[in-house]
């Protein structure tokens, strides 16, 4: 998934709302990234293809 498919996703399931920001979808891709280059192989996150994003198993 991509990250506005995610912010869409999590809206749509009630885990999330945005708090009125106006790329959150961007925020979302910079954190991930941030984690992924954080924590390498221990990250919740891997890169599947430019922009999406899968869970890690």
């Amino acid at each position: 998934m991509n990250c506005k498919e995610m912010i869409d996703a999590m809206a749509a399931k009630k885990y999330w709302s945005s708090p009125g920001g106006k790329t959150p979808h961007a925020t979302l891709y910079s954190a991930i990234l941030r984690e992924i280059n954080t924590k390498g192989k221990d990250a919740r996150f891997k890169k599947s293809e430019r922009g999406k994003f899968v869970l890690a198993s």
